[in-house]
């Protein structure tokens, strides 16, 4: 990621990462919460139906392809 992204930009691509995360189980897709108006304050709150999906958000978010 560049040192010039905006925060926006950073939530954008970070939902771009799990655009495509589904729990294999229950077909949900994992929910965020975004806190904060900095980079360097920013916060994630990452919900789902389960802890599989958690771990498949988890792994999508740390890909940095």
């Amino acid at each position: 990621m560049s040192p010039r992204v905006s925060i926006d930009e950073f939530k954008q691509n970070t939902a771009r990462k799990l655009e495509a995360v589904r729990c294999p189980d229950h077909r949900q897709p994992p929910r965020l919460k975004f806190n904060g108006s900095t980079l360097r304050d920013v916060t994630i709150q990452m919900s789902g139906c389960c802890s599989k999906l958690l771990d498949l958000a988890n792994k999508a978010i740390a890909d940095r392809q």
